[in-house]
């Protein structure tokens, strides 16, 4: 499960990346507090999951 929920996050983050041919970092339609709040949810479940591993 959490591979399936990190994977689906990393296609979501790297989403504007890959919309476009080449390198295209603003997703168009989408503001970029969005942007960073999908990043910020990111990390804080990769965090999560390391402190759990570690227990």
């Amino acid at each position: 499960m959490k591979t399936m929920i990190l994977s689906a996050l990393s296609l979501m983050l790297a989403s504007p990346a890959i919309a476009h041919e080449g390198l295209h970092l603003h997703p168009h339609g989408v503001e970029p507090w969005a942007v960073a709040l999908g990043a910020l949810g990111a990390i804080g479940l990769a965090v999560l999951i390391i402190a759990e591993q570690r227990k």
